[in-house]
């Protein structure tokens, strides 16, 4: 098994700090990234359940290379309507998720970081 290289290393740690007090689990990817999953993550009364996992790949071009996408354990509208655009259902290591296909464009390295970009994704998903 590959280690991490250490912008992903600190990259989790960012995530481990901004996420303090939930599980997060962290597997290598054999390249120097790492899978990162974020367990009890509150996507909001909108969704049932309302608490699910947020996961994605932290890659070993980390901090150059934007985090993306980000999955979302299957969570289903409590109003009963489609989830709607940038979201669509797929499977990520081997379990069904939810695609959440929100793109940094203006990823700057040094400053923007994997946790901040996992907030900025709940946040949006949690507003739909």
């Amino acid at each position: 098994m590959t280690d991490l290289v250490p912008a992903v290393t600190r990259g989790v740690d960012a995530v481990r700090a901004h996420f303090a007090g939930k599980p997060v689990e962290v597997v290598p990817d054999g390249a120097g990234g790492a899978y990162v999953t974020v367990h009890d993550v509150e996507v909001g009364s909108r969704y049932l359940p309302s608490r699910t996992f947020l996961g994605f790949q932290i890659s070993a071009a980390y901090d150059s290379a934007d985090v993306y996408p980000h999955y979302l354990g299957v969570v289903t509208r409590a109003d009963g309507l489609p989830h709607g655009e940038g979201i669509s259902a797929t499977s990520w290591r081997d379990q069904p998720v939810l695609q959440l296909s929100r793109r940094s464009n203006g990823w700057r390295p040094g400053l923007d970081n994997a946790a901040l970009k996992a907030e900025k994704v709940i946040t949006w998903f949690a507003s739909r």
